[in-house]
């Protein structure tokens, strides 16, 4: 009777994760996962986010139950824009280790809903980290912006009407990048708005900009106002006669505002989505190299350079795209036989390789077999790409090491047992003559 090959690839892994844990009990002996987390800090502090990802990903084959790989690596995947992979991580990481000692689980948790436009969601994750850690700086700025994105959500649903003391309707138009648009008597007034969601009440800063006023006039002064949600109102008030903010809903600055159902704000596209992902994998598959680039264990200033900009135009191409088409994307490059059309499938695997290259995806995923893990075929250098957010504040669980050399990864079984055996049969005589 044939052996079945994926039981055999899972025995010989867990052999793996068995001698690795061997080594890592054995003094003056290190474990090839920790060996692989050093790699990937190491890439992290260069900026080489998508080669960090890999590695901590090798380190979690070998040791799946460290819960520090999976936070590591979702941080590694949140530089990259891959909300759903670190969301997954966090949420594995967590499961493994909820206490204090793991906050930055939390933190990670909930930054990857906030970038996944689920502001309610992170906001709770991030009571539940505070709850361990009160003072933790991440966790209450992620809150913060929670709140912000919570709020942004609700002004820019709609446009929202209402009449002024004097009579007059006036009518605001919200966008979710911090702009909005004053219409008064048939005249649009653009401005900015700034918020404030910790105090009670919440408030704004509305800053405007008099399109088509009086050559040489001064600009309008800000103008400050409280605010709530009141039912399926919106509520603002702002000072009259006083430089003070008010702190109630009464006076001749306040406005009832409802909204106006019959003006669609949303910005959707109007081509089908086939479509948008169809030609987002022609780009991505342009701009990605099949095989990702080699990076040594120490690259220089130009290697990191060139590594950086390839992978922000990568994010850059995502965030026009949106969330909607690469999530489509991936679903496709996990399982190109859901492709629409021949054109499509050949996408669809062509982007699967690059994925399975770069550790993104499993190569025992459903659908149609891809390239083996170029990152497991190289030695001494792990090799991965992905796109990177250079913007957002970092912090790693474990300190960048800046003087290890790189180890050969660990083969991946294929071919005669016998030869892996007797490899391993070496390791092990190595680790016992260590531990004697």
């Amino acid at each position: 009777m044939a052996e079945d090959p994926e039981s055999g690839t899972n025995s010989y892994l867990e052999f793996r994760q068995q001698l690795d844990q061997w080594r890592a009990d054995t003094e003056g002996c290190e474990s090839q996962a920790e060996t692989y987390k050093k790699q990937g800090n190491q890439f992290f502090s260069f900026g080489c986010y998508s080669q960090a990802s890999a590695c901590y990903g090798m380190a979690i084959e070998l040791s799946p139950k460290n819960a520090v790989l999976f936070s590591n690596r979702a941080m590694a995947y949140l530089k990259q824009e891959m909300g759903d992979e670190a969301l997954a991580d966090a949420i594995r990481s967590i499961s493994l280790d909820p206490t204090q000692v793991n906050i930055k689980a939390y933190w990670r948790k909930s930054q990857a809903l906030l970038d996944l436009g689920r502001p309610e969601e992170a906001e709770a994750v991030t009571d539940e980290g505070l709850v361990l850690e009160p003072n933790n700086g991440h966790l209450n700025r992620v809150r913060r912006k929670a709140r912000e994105a919570c709020v942004v959500k609700q002004l820019s649903a709609c446009k929202w009407v209402g009449k002024l003391d004097n009579g007059i309707q006036q009518g605001l138009v919200f966008d979710a990048a911090g702009k909005m648009t004053m219409i008064v008597m048939g005249q649009k007034v653009s401005a900015t708005y700034d918020l404030s969601v910790e105090g009670k009440p919440r408030s704004m800063v509305v800053k405007m900009s008099m399109d088509g006023g009086m050559p040489g006039m001064p600009p309008a002064p800000p103008v400050p106002y409280i605010f709530e949600f009141n039912g399926d109102e919106l509520w603002l008030c702002h000072p009259v006669s006083s430089p003070e903010l008010p702190s109630k809903f009464e006076g001749p600055g306040f406005v009832r505002m409802r909204p106006d159902l019959t003006v669609d704000v949303s910005a959707s596209s109007t081509e089908p989505l086939e479509k948008r992902v169809a030609d987002y994998l022609r780009s991505m598959n342009n701009l990605m190299p099949e095989l990702p680039p080699q990076l040594p264990a120490k690259p220089s200033d130009q290697e990191i350079s060139q590594e950086v900009l390839m992978t922000d135009r990568m994010a850059t191409l995502k965030r026009q795209a949106g969330l909607e088409v690469h999530r489509r994307a991936v679903e496709l490059a996990k399982n190109p036989e859901l492709a629409p059309d021949v054109p499509s499938k050949e996408l669809a695997q062509a982007f699967r390789k690059r994925l399975v290259a770069r550790l993104v995806i499993s190569e025992s995923t459903a659908g149609t077999a891809a390239a083996p893990l170029q990152a497991k075929t190289v030695a001494a250098e792990p090799v991965v790409s992905a796109p990177v957010i250079a913007s957002r504040d970092v912090e790693m669980n474990t300190p960048h090491s800046t003087d290890y050399q790189p180890s050969t990864p660990d083969p991946e079984p294929s071919g005669c047992w016998a030869t892996q055996f007797g490899q391993l049969i070496l390791m092990i005589c190595d680790a016992s003559a260590r531990r004697k």
